[in-house]
């Protein structure tokens, strides 16, 4: 009786109970939320600052991000002074970069000769999170770092970003404080907080995945000419290029990053069933082909909360997440929605801090 009661519900009810049971996780969040402010910060020091770069050749702890081998042909940055830092949470160290000025733009720039960077936050340069509230379901912003040429001619820049979390008290005072996440936390962490290379305002959908489960994609950043891309390759690397860089020119690379509220983001085409809520795989283009497949594994599932395998695997399968973007049926959604719900609260139970680890070479 309780399935075909669900079956009968029209969307905008289905919609109301969807909010309410969302409402009810965010009211058992209370480790989390009680220290949401702190979240924040953390989060704008130690994850997508966004990103205004320190010199360092210390050794990395778990405040800190590297980039590493960066070489001579090109320096990180990002805008604004090193002595306008922003803002940053007491536990990443950052020593001072190196302060440049290009097109009458100022700088936090690495000096070509450094192999290992931290990095804080400028004033101008922050994670911009739109929820001002701490980071938990529905927070989503961006960043933007600066590559600056050395050379003129062809330039190519691989990067890699490693989402880290980890837990601790609300007085940590130093990065030994701070412990890593476990393996079965850290993969929900990857499948709930995702960095895309596009966003499209007027569509509230997101491009160009950067995650071990996207595919191949290239977005275009140049003009006429000069093409510059970016893009993920078959082996998963993020590549930006350029085929006519000019010496002494800063390139911006924006990066968007969200934490999506409900599960609907990842299936429906549409916001008949997310609201207002973002999209994430509008097209059948921005789908990964096997994404559905992925997230129905029982072990090492970077989605769903999976207590019981069996019980899991019997409502939800590949079949069932696709039909959603077809043919969405409250009923069935609601009951593999649960698994992901679940792995929100388990998120905000665990994890406190965040790092975004960026290698460049």
């Amino acid at each position: 009786m309780e399935n075909k009661k669900k079956e009968e519900l029209t969307p905008e009810e289905y919609r109301k109970k969807v909010q309410d049971q969302i409402e009810h996780y965010k009211q058992q969040w209370k480790v989390f939320l009680r220290t949401g402010i702190f979240v924040l910060v953390a989060l704008v020091a130690i994850i997508i600052a966004c990103i205004a770069w320190f010199v360092s050749n210390n050794r990395v702890t778990g405040s800190t991000g590297t980039i590493q081998a960066v070489g001579s042909e090109f320096d990180l940055a990002a805008a604004g002074t090193s002595e306008n830092k922003g803002v940053h949470d007491g536990l990443l160290n950052a020593q001072p970069g190196t302060d440049i000025k290009l097109s009458e733009v100022d700088y936090a720039s690495t000096d070509g000769e450094h192999t290992s960077i931290t990095w804080a936050i400028t004033e101008n340069s922050n994670v911009n999170n739109k929820t001002k509230t701490g980071i938990n379901p529905g927070s989503s912003g961006s960043l933007t770092f600066y590559i600056i040429s050395h050379k003129d001619g062809k330039l190519s820049v691989t990067l890699n970003l490693t989402l880290t979390g980890y837990s601790g008290t609300e007085n940590a005072q130093k990065p030994e404080d701070l412990t890593e996440v476990k393996k079965d936390i850290q993969q929900l962490l990857e499948g709930h907080i995702l960095l895309f290379a596009g966003y499209d305002a007027k569509t509230n959908s997101y491009q160009n995945w950067i995650s071990d489960d996207a595919g191949k994609w290239n977005v275009n950043l140049g003009t006429e000419n000069n093409n510059i891309s970016l893009s993920r390759d078959e082996q998963g690397n993020i590549i930006w290029s350029a085929e006519n860089a000019a010496k002494d020119t800063a390139y911006p690379v924006t990066l968007y990053w969200i934490w999506p509220e409900i599960l609907s983001s990842y299936l429906v085409t549409d916001q008949q069933y997310t609201g207002n809520r973002p999209i994430l795989f509008k097209t059948e283009s921005d789908l990964p082909d096997d994404l559905y497949e992925k997230m129905c594994r029982t072990g090492s599932n970077r989605y769903f909360l999976v207590t019981d395998p069996n019980e899991f695997s019997t409502v939800v399968t590949a079949d069932r997440l696709r039909q959603m973007r077809m043919n969405f049926n409250p009923a069935i959604y609601g009951n593999m929605s649960v698994y992901y719900n679940m792995a929100d609260q388990t998120l905000g139970e665990n994890v406190r801090f965040l790092k975004l680890k960026l290698d460049a070479q």
